[in-house]
């Protein structure tokens, strides 16, 4: 019984030796026994470079793909235009009143044909008729004023003006109610004064006046 107990262990051992020696390896990895000198570098990451905006433009020119516009700029801006305007007027300061309009600003009259230049308009009115004895008056007020956009006079409405012909979409018109329109006996204003403002940089200037008036 000795004999057998012996014979059957030296089997069992001899069958596990077998079988671990034809069982598969699984992969083997490269090992280090000493961690590398030179500092640790990340991982490479892939980065997009950011979109870059066009230039911002003032008005949508169809056929353009993705554009940028500028922001409008605020209402006050062209109230404050006007009362810079009037104040060059009865200060009669012609160089002023140059600095608030466009290079070719023109200046019209309501039925009437042609448009001379709008300073070379003013400098004969300052030299006819005496501006400066309005200094001290109020010509107008604020809240009277009425602003349009371009888009709003698309069509023509009882009680607004027409849309002039060289406006464009970012300009912007101006109706201004004048309240005293006399020095002394001599009428120096019309009723009321339109203001095509066309935008520079970051306020408006004047490209165009409408004003129901003539010199004599």
């Amino acid at each position: 019984m000795i004999r057998r107990s012996i014979n059957a262990d030296w089997l069992l051992a001899s069958l596990i030796v077998a079988c671990s020696g034809s069982a598969p390896r699984g992969p083997s990895f490269a090992t280090l026994t000493e961690l590398p000198q030179e500092p640790r570098r990340p991982d490479g990451v892939v980065v997009d470079p950011s979109p870059e905006l066009p230039v911002a433009a003032e008005a949508v020119d169809k056929g353009t793909g993705i554009v940028a516009l500028k922001p409008p700029l605020p209402d006050r801006a062209a109230r404050g235009m006007v009362a810079a305007f009037l104040r060059a007027v009865v200060t009669e300061n012609v160089e002023a009143l140059s600095d608030l309009a466009t290079s070719d600003a023109t200046m019209a009259a309501r039925g009437r044909t042609g448009t001379p230049s709008l300073v070379d308009h003013w400098r004969a009115r300052m030299r006819h008729f005496r501006y400066r004895t309005l200094a001290s008056d109020i010509l107008f007020h604020e809240a009277d004023i009425e602003l349009y956009r371009y888009e709003d006079l698309e069509a023509p409405l009882p009680g607004r003006p027409l849309r002039p012909a060289e406006m464009a979409p970012p300009d912007v018109l101006l109706r201004v109610p004048i309240l005293i329109v006399r020095a002394g006996s001599e009428r120096v204003f019309g009723d009321d004064m339109l203001f095509h403002l066309r935008r520079d940089k970051e306020r408006y200037v004047i490209r165009q006046m409408i004003e129901d008036f003539q010199l004599p």
